[in-house]
């Protein structure tokens, strides 16, 4: 669902919350403006909240929690457990303005895991496991993308079709001879 937050112009942004919640009395904020990319990629952002702002992550032992907490809810929609964290009533956004944040991309079945689940929680958080699940932990990638390998692998992915199709339609050929003979011997 759509939410338009103030940005640094003072103009509003339409963005996807994929989750408000609170670890260690600090809020953070993950959501999407619906950018995927060729490889069905989510881009996805995410701020802690410092008063009513919206700020980057810079520190790397609290955006490596993030990813750990960002996994466990992965993993714990994914495999029906309990989540243990506290979601944000979405409605105290509308006060927060957008100034930065860090940027991540996770396919899009993590994104909905990711998303799953929210209800408002009146309880202490309980503390995160640190233990990775290796096909989660693979998933996040930060955004760093070399845009060149990205289009070879692209190139070499569409010449790999263009073989395929080739090998398709000389097979679709052999079908059609096929079907003529049989269609003179019936005949």
């Amino acid at each position: 669902m759509a939410r338009k937050i103030k940005n640094t112009t003072n103009d509003f942004t339409d963005v996807e919350v994929i989750r408000y919640f609170i670890n260690n009395d600090t809020e953070y904020l993950i959501y999407s403006l619906n950018e995927i990319d060729e490889s069905g990629y989510t881009k996805l952002y995410a701020s802690k909240i410092i008063g009513t702002k919206a700020c980057i992550i810079t520190d790397n032992e609290e955006w490596t929690l993030i990813k750990e907490i960002i996994k466990e809810i992965v993993r714990n929609n994914r495999d029906g457990s309990e989540l243990n964290i506290v979601d944000l009533d979405e409605s105290s956004l509308d006060d927060i303005t957008l100034q930065d944040t860090r940027v991540f991309k996770l396919q899009g079945n993590l994104v909905n895991l990711l998303a799953e689940n929210k209800s408002v929680k009146f309880k202490e958080p309980e503390p995160v496991t640190t233990e990775i699940a290796d096909d989660i932990n693979d998933e996040i990638e930060e955004v760093s993308l070399d845009y060149e390998e990205l289009y070879k692998e692209q190139i070499e992915k569409n010449k790999e079709l263009e073989l395929e199709i080739d090998s398709l339609e000389e097979q679709i050929d052999k079908y059609k001879e096929l079907i003529d003979k049989i269609k003179e011997m019936v005949e």
